[in-house]
Parts: structure tokens; sequence; C-alpha cells
């Protein structure tokens, strides 16, 4: 008998370890990590079509990180399906899902609580990493356009639905707070094709049509959101294959054909469609004198960013919108036969530099492929005039596919430090942004491109 109660309170006792190692794992993410935790990241895993978490982490000894599937993400067809953009607010990731078959197998979206808490300390907040992440909610099915692109202006997320011509709004605290039988987004109709979308104050959205020629060239929809539902017209840009819209400082920005059409933003819809003045900013002509244009505008503080051209005629490009007539700095970027440069990523340090990154990527060669660091205001007089290339970083490679496989990165809570994706590596590094050198490559297993840092 007394061997018998031995062992029973053997038993008991791995039961009640196991019982509480389960419990510390579902609040404490990476308990065997050591280190204080920096962030926790998102990062979209192409060879899977899933999304995969860690906390990084930083010790005496180094970077750490443990690579995690997110709870409850939902299972897809790697083969028929992909993850689009991804973005957040509020600690909520909000993830696109796009398939092969102009959305007829099954798209849309899922969004995740990070499970990152901030805490607000009067002028300061504090964030804990104690809870896992989870799933909020999803909606992927054959009706929902085949999302390709996901934006945030505001407090909105905003979904571009290709193949209904139009675009979904929701927004963390909806996502949050409506029941689960109801929806939790809106649907608006404008734009058509390959739909670009910019919004302003979370009340008008500028809605482009991708048409070449035809009476819907340079087309772009104004259409009421929100309590403007319901309102709106249309505008023409004076060349069309439009990809590429954002709004900043009261402006809206489009990427025509032939360089950079802009408008003031008609926050209440009050202006007569013909009333409209749309400005254009040519970024000149390439070798064989074709127009210039870009694909993407990235938006910091009133600067607008974009990249234009290829090979010798490529630039980075820098105009302020918060100017009544904006004017466009350049810088002259180089590319070799293949290389392409990914959409400008613009951020302050934490000493306070004003720095924009770029991947230079090939398809050929990706061995060779480099991370550009530009110093956007090498004076410091806030006018951006003399933007320079401060450093080339060796990094990773890319494995392009499609849409998918290209690098991505994301700066770190404190702008201390940059990470960034190398998906044919199967790795994130991290760079110093005090020294701009690589100070961690941690392995992830997979193809980790798109990726996001929360906490602070």
């Amino acid at each position: 008998m007394k061997t018998l109660s031995f062992l029973l309170a053997i038993a008991s006792f791995a039961l009640t370890s196991a019982s509480l190692a389960t419990a510390q794992n579902q609040t404490t993410p990476n308990p065997t990590t050591p280190g204080r935790t920096i962030a926790r990241l998102f990062w979209q895993d192409d060879s899977q079509a899933t999304l995969r978490w860690g906390d990084l982490k930083k010790s005496s000894t180094g970077w750490s990180l443990q690579p995690q599937s997110t709870p409850g993400f939902p299972s897809l067809d790697q083969a028929e399906q992909s993850l689009a953009q991804m973005q957040t607010d509020a600690s909520l990731v909000l993830v696109g899902v796009h398939d092969h078959a102009d959305g007829s197998l099954g798209s849309g979206w899922v969004a995740i609580e990070s499970g990152v808490v901030e805490e607000p300390h009067g002028d300061h907040s504090h964030w804990r990493f104690t809870q896992s992440p989870k799933l909020l909610r999803s909606q992927i099915d054959t009706e929902q356009g085949n999302p390709a692109h996901v934006y945030r202006y505001g407090a909105s997320f905003v979904l571009a639905n290709d193949k209904k011509n139009g675009f979904t709004v929701t927004s963390a605290a909806r996502l949050r707070s409506a029941p689960a039988s109801t929806s939790a987004s809106t649907f608006y109709s404008g734009g058509n094709g390959h739909i670009t979308l910019a919004m302003v104050d979370d009340r008008v959205a500028y809605a482009t049509w991708i048409a070449a020629e035809g009476e819907d060239c340079g087309r772009v929809d104004v259409v009421g959101v929100g309590s403007n539902h319901g309102k709106g017209y249309s505008i023409a840009c004076p060349s069309g294959r439009l990809h590429g819209a954002t709004a900043n400082s009261g402006k809206v920005f489009f990427a025509p054909a032939d360089g950079v059409c802009w408008v003031e933003a008609d926050r209440d819809l009050n202006m007569a469609p013909e009333s409209v003045s749309i400005h254009h900013l040519s970024l000149g002509t390439d070798q064989n004198a074709a127009p210039l244009r870009t694909g993407a505008f990235t938006n910091f503080g009133s600067w607008v960013l974009f990249t234009a051209g290829k090979g010798e005629a490529a630039k980075l490009c820098l105009l302020d919108a918060a100017h009544r007539s904006p004017t466009v700095n350049e810088l002259p970027i180089e590319l070799d036969a293949g290389e392409t440069l990914a959409r400008p990523m613009a951020f302050r340090t934490r000493g306070g530099k004003s720095l924009a990154v770029m991947f230079r990527e090939n398809r050929q060669t990706p061995e060779n492929d480099t991370l550009l660091v530009v110093d956007l205001d090498p004076n410091a007089d806030g006018k951006a005039t003399d933007l320079a290339l401060a450093k080339s970083i060796a990094i990773g490679r890319n494995q392009i596919a499609g849409h998918g496989g290209h690098h991505a990165a994301a700066v770190l809570p404190g702008g201390r430090e940059l990470v960034i994706s190398n998906p044919a590596d199967a790795s994130l590094s991290v760079i110093s942004l005090g020294d701009l050198s690589v100070v961690a490559t941690i392995p992830v297993e997979g193809t980790p491109t798109r990726l996001v840092a929360i906490g602070g």
C-alpha cells in the first residue's frame, strides 16, 4: 500500500506540474527564453500560407526569438491561396487572404488579437506580453472580392475588394465589439479592377480604376464613408493605369501612368466634380522618352515617399504634402540589370535621425540583395532637400514568386533597431539603427515575408 500511495503521489505531482506548465505557457508565451521582450513579431510564412509569431528578446548574451504558430489561424491551401498585405492598430493584426481564382475559392481577411496589452501611465505606457495571441474573427468565403491591398488610415482598416469593384471598411474597435453573428465591416462601391485607396479622416475614400484607356481611363471614385455614406462623385487624372494612392496633410495623391497627381481632399464632399483641380507632377522620362511613374506611396509625417524608374533612371522621390504647391526632391539610385527597388519605409530613430530604407532585390541573383539606408534630412532643417544615401547593407536572399517572396521590415519600439525578413534564408535579421550594422540573424524556418512589430 505504501508503494501504491507513493506512485499515486508521483503521478499526482506530475499531473499538477503538467497543468501548471500548460497554464504558464498560456500566460507566458516564451517561458524558457531569457531576456527582456522588445516586441512581439508577427510574420507571414509564404511556404505554408500562414501567420507565425514570436517575442523578440534581448539579453546579455544577445537576441533570441521562439517562432510559434498563431492559435486559431485558418488553414489555407498554399497552392491556391496566399496572404495579402496586413496592418496593425491598437494591438490587433488584420491580414488579407487572396486566392488564385479571382476570389471563387475563398478570400477575405483574418483578425488576430496580438495578446500585447498597453497599460497607460500618464505620459507613457507599459506594455505587457503575458497573453498569447488568439483568433478574434475571420471572414473567408467566395463573396469577399479577393482583396490584394490592405490599408490603415486613422482608425480604419480598408480592404480593396477588386472583384466586387469596391472596398470594405472596418476598425479594431468594431471588430472587437460586433456580435459574432453580425458583420463587423461595411462594403462601399468604388474603384475598379486592381483598386488602390486613400482615405481622409475616416470620412471620404478615393478609390482608383486601373483602366489604361477608354472613358474610365484615369478615373477615381470619391466615396463618402461613415456619416457621409451615399455621397460621392468621380474625377479623372490626365493618364490612366492608376496604381497607388495615399492621403497626407489635406491632399490626396495618385500614381497614374505619368508622374504623380494630387487634389485637395474633399472631406465633406462639398465640391462639384468639375471644380476639382487635378495637379500633375512630372517625374521625368526614361532612356526611351517614356514618362516615369510610381506604384506605391509611403507617408512619414507630412512627407510622401516613393520610388520611380528602373536601371539608370531609378530614384527615390520625396515631396512635402504640407507645402501649398509640393515639388519633388530626388535621390538617384542606379540599379543593375534585374534589380528592383521595394517601396520605401521611413521612420525616426531614437537618436532623432529621419531615415528611409529600401530593399534592392534581384530575382536572378538574390545573394546580392542589399538594404539601402537613406538619410532624409542630413542637415536637420526639416526640408529634406539634401537627402543622401547613408549605407548599403548586405542582407539575406529574396524568394520572389509572383507578388510574394519579397523582403519586409519593421521598426522595433524605441527606434533603436530594425528587423527584416530574409525569405530564402528562412531568417529574420536585427539591424542597429545606431551604426547600421546587422547585430543578429535568427532562424525561423519556412519563408518569412511581411512582418509587423507590436509593443513599446
